[in-house]
This record gives structure tokens, C-alpha cells and sequence, in this order.
């Protein structure tokens, strides 16, 4: 994931003063990480009820 991160700031045009694309790219590595975050804590908590 952090390789195609990376990858999509070397492909953002060099614009200077547009600083949307940054704002996008940002938002879109937060909101990866937010689902990341979700995801695992389901997993650990349907682990925890399996072994109970």
C-alpha cells in the first residue's frame, strides 16, 4: 500500500500553486488507513468471541 502511495505522488503533476491534488491524495491514504484500522479491530474482536 505504501508503494502505490508513493507511486501516486511522482504521477501528481507538478503544479505548485494547486494544492488540491495534495489534499486528495491525502484524503484518500487517511480514508485507506480509517478502513484498515475498522477492518482489524473486526477481526480481532470475532477472534476473541471464537476462543470464548
Amino acid at each position: 500500500m505504501l508503494m502505490f502511495v508513493l507511486w501516486l505522488i511522482q504521477a501528481a503533476p507538478d503544479t505548485g500553486s494547486d494544492n488540491t491534488t495534495l489534499i486528495r491524495v491525502v484524503a484518500g491514504v487517511l480514508a485507506l488507513v480509517c478502513i484498515a484500522v475498522i477492518l482489524v479491530r473486526r477481526k480481532r474482536k470475532t477472534s476473541k468471541e471464537d476462543w470464548s
